[in-house]
């Protein structure tokens, strides 16, 4: 059975969702983890808005992109994407909308032969897939950066929030900590 493995940029005050305060923090060490967990994984897992901007830009880095980011970009734009949709009709990008029930979708995904599902992004999705306990690992990239403006918090609007079991962290030279978890 295959892992679901929710990856979330957080601030230390709990924000998500616009990610501009985290962009200092995507340094080598970010781009090696990121890599290597992207390594692990056959299928990205992503909402609409997570697919209209990862897709706007990755396909235009792969061109000169080197080392390991450039490992890391060939591999985000070679990997096959599953998109939760009710408003795209025609995706690029190696993907394909999410046909019928996205629960169901999620449930049959997982059972599959296959490496880890990787999901990127925070939103109306997360609200599902807790509520139906399809996540089996969290990683928090933790940044240390206290944004205040930003509306969207991890966990917001989430009734019975999983209690969870560290896994590890790792530690990046910028601060950054990235926490893993399991739900109990």
């Amino acid at each position: 059975m295959r892992k679901l493995i929710e990856v979330t940029h957080v601030s230390l005050g709990g924000e998500v969702g616009e990610l501009d305060w985290a962009f200092p923090y995507l340094d080598d060490q970010h781009n090696r983890y990121a890599r290597d967990l992207i390594e692990t994984a056959d299928a990205l897992l992503l909402g609409r808005k997570t697919y209209e901007g990862l897709s706007a830009a990755y396909p235009d880095m792969e061109p000169g992109a080197e080392g390991v980011f450039g490992d890391l970009v060939h591999r985000m734009n070679s990997i096959r994407k599953y998109v939760a949709t009710r408003t795209l009709t025609t995706l690029a990008w190696n993907s394909e909308p999410i046909v019928g029930d996205f629960v169901d979708f999620v449930v049959d995904l997982k059972q599959q032969d296959g490496a880890n599902v990787i999901k990127y992004g925070t939103g109306p999705l997360d609200k599902l897939l807790l509520e139906h306990k399809l996540v089996d690992e969290y990683h928090f990239i933790l940044a240390p950066v206290a944004v205040g403006s930003v509306t969207q918090h991890l966990f917001e609007d989430i009734e019975g929030a999983p209690a969870l079991n560290l896994l590890g962290l790792t530690r990046f030279d910028s601060g950054v900590v990235v926490l893993r978890y399991a739900p109990v």
